[in-house]
């Protein structure tokens, strides 16, 4: 059997994984093939989507929130500033809610699902996902600002907030009052603008071994694990193991697969471990996910995260959310039970997260090995539920 080690090695051949890319479609060939050669029928979904839009979501809804705060501030386009405006936020709120409506009007590109499954779907399922692809890394992730993105964000929501309300008041003619608020929230964005826009102008994609050739890896290795010793589970319930394209772009890749499957997944009894940045830090597990409506995990899988808390003292952690969505969002949003697992030092922060360091060499090997001892486990118990 190969160790997820390997698998990772494998992984970290490419350049880097970048979503919708010529790479990341290479990624996707080589993990098919594993599948495969583990004895799984696999499925390969295709789908077309936006990307990098960490970097281009925000620049696209703050550069609305400029033009309608221009518009009403020096042209009492008060009509057309409020409907720029309420679309911008429309873009950010669908985006970081984890609903499945997408309006932007940026180019889409194709990349792909890989996964697993059975000639007929059982009453229970554990899916274990993990996304393959990588972003871009920028200056925003160097070790010495990646610190500062919460107060990049909240300086941006500041920002919006002031031309919201500047554009409400002249809505209703108050002009005196909204002058300070349009011009503090007009030079507010426009910075916030900058220095997103040259982030993405400059940025370059990372090889992501962490971030997610590690939850990939580890997704990889339980998948051969439990074809090997599938006696071990109980027969009443399937594990299919489901690999994201496109997760980077905005979990891009979780929502194609729920929009095809999710009237065909039992929902009650249907439920989804998600893998992330595990190859540095100590296993951390979210407690919920969303920074606008707050979704949370599972009640069954936080309970069996808990209990191997006690059985692993000091290994495992857990948080209330992350600033940035993971796969688990789109899919409590649509109803099923989720969990997703990182791995996070004390002060919560991610290995490399989003910065040219993240390479193979710089994987705790050792803490991969324990992920793969802990995710059997944890795999074992969830099956066994009732």
């Amino acid at each position: 059997m190969q160790s997820s080690v390997d698998f990772l090695r494998e992984l970290c051949a490419f350049p880097h994984r970048g979503s919708t890319t010529q790479e990341e479609r290479k990624a996707a060939s080589l993990i098919r093939g594993k599948l495969e050669e583990f004895g799984y029928k696999v499925i390969v979904q295709e789908f077309r989507a936006t990307k990098d839009n960490f970097y281009l979501l925000p620049v696209q809804v703050l550069f609305l929130a400029i033009v309608a705060g221009l518009l009403s501030l020096f042209f009492s386009l008060s009509w057309l500033s409020l409907l720029l405006l309420v679309y911008g936020l429309a873009l950010l709120f669908l985006e970081v809610s984890g609903f499945d409506i997408d309006l932007t009007v940026m180019p889409r590109f194709k990349s792909q699902n890989i996964y697993t499954l059975p000639d007929k779907l059982p009453s229970k399922l554990v899916i274990v996902s993990a996304h393959y692809d990588t972003q871009r890394g920028s200056f925003i992730f160097h070790p010495s600002f990646v610190d500062r993105i919460p107060l990049l964000f909240a300086v941006s929501y500041l920002g919006l907030g002031l031309i919201f309300l500047g554009v409400i008041l002249r809505f209703f003619s108050l002009v005196s009052s909204s002058f300070w608020l349009l011009s503090m929230g007009i030079i507010l964005s426009f910075l916030v603008f900058l220095v997103f826009l040259f982030a993405w102008i400059t940025g370059r994609y990372t090889q992501g071994a962490n971030d997610n050739g590690s939850g990939t890896a580890l997704a990889l290795f339980l998948a051969q694990d439990y074809k090997v010793n599938r006696a071990d589970y109980p027969s009443d319930t399937e594990v299919l193991f489901l690999f994201t394209g496109n997760e980077e772009g905005g979990t891009k890749g979780m929502k194609a697969f729920l929009r095809k499957m999710s009237r065909e997944l039992p929902r009650d009894a249907t439920k989804f471990i998600v893998l992330d940045n595990l190859g540095t830090g100590k296993v951390t597990f979210l407690k919920g996910e969303g920074m606008i409506l707050y979704r949370k995990a599972g009640n069954e899988l936080l309970e069996v995260a808990r209990e191997l808390q006690k059985t692993f003292p000091g290994e495992i952690q857990e948080q209330k959310n992350l600033l940035l969505p993971t796969d688990s969002l789109p899919v409590a949003t649509r109803g099923f039970q989720t969990i997703s697992f990182l791995g996070k030092d004390e002060k919560g922060r991610l290995g490399n997260y989003h910065y040219f360091t993240d390479v193979f060499e710089n994987v705790d090997q050792d803490f991969l090995r324990f992920g793969e001892d802990f995710f059997k486990e944890y795999l074992k118990r969830i099956t066994s539920l009732k």
